[in-house]
């Protein structure tokens, strides 16, 4: 009888433990994976590396289709002109992707770059990607193409033309110079602007430029789209922002 009891006691032992390793084991096989959003771009940051100015920074993407349905492509999205994304394909299957080629002119660019890409589908899903580099000297580019730098081709998408329309001092900040100084005028890719104790000083900087082709003159006489009244306007609304 001491024996069957042992026996019993043995066997439960074993069972009960057997049982109390596969809850764990059954909860994470039962565990859902994490949900992908329905539309996707693969990588999320793409880190391109170093890139000689004047030469073209090229990156494939992915654009991946999560939904159980076909989606179209409807709008594709750069941060600016001088940024070109074309994709494979605006039709994708259900659980399959794209490529979307991203190309980006370096022309009169310098230092740490980032470059933003959004896509919607017809299914109203959304999606975006960062594309970032890092511009350095190319002692092999021309001279006339440093000189013409942000005017000229696709860049004047983004520095010359909109500049070209009569607007308030505020929205021509916005359109020609928010890019590269800020929103707020304190600074990004290049130096703030607000700030300045001398309204002249910095009349001849936006006028006349640094001597580089990242600030070139904006006057009309230097090649630019602003007239002087617009000069004189756009300082004396950056020198009264206030710090």
């Amino acid at each position: 009888m001491v024996k069957i009891l042992v026996f019993i006691l043995t066997v439960s032992s074993v069972l009960i433990s057997c049982i109390a390793q596969e809850a764990p084991l059954q909860k994470h096989i039962n565990k859902p994976s994490k949900t992908l959003p329905l539309l996707h771009i693969q990588p999320e940051v793409y880190q391109l590396g170093d890139i000689k100015e004047g030469e073209e920074a090229v990156a494939t993407f992915l654009i991946r289709n999560n939904h159980t349905q076909s989606i179209e492509l409807v709008d594709i999205q750069a941060s600016c002109g001088c940024t070109a994304a074309e994709p494979d394909s605006y039709v994708i299957m259900p659980n399959t992707f794209t490529q979307l080629k991203v190309t980006v002119d370096t022309t009169a660019k310098q230092s740490n770059i980032k470059k933003s890409i959004t896509v919607k589908d017809s299914l109203g899903n959304e999606a975006s990607a960062i594309l970032q580099f890092n511009v350095v000297e190319n002692p092999h580019l021309s001279l006339n193409r440093k000189i013409k730098g942000i005017f000229d081709g696709k860049c004047a998408s983004c520095h010359f033309e909109p500049l070209l329309k009569q607007q308030p001092v505020a929205k021509l900040y916005e359109v020609g110079c928010a890019m590269c100084h800020g929103a707020d005028a304190g600074g990004g890719y290049a130096p703030k602007l607000k700030g300045y104790a001398s309204l002249s000083a910095l009349k001849t900087i936006i006028s006349d430029g640094v001597g580089k082709p990242q600030m070139p003159g904006f006057a009309q006489k230097n090649g630019g789209p602003l007239t002087q009244v617009q000069i004189e306007a756009l300082s004396k609304w950056l020198v009264d922002l206030p710090e």
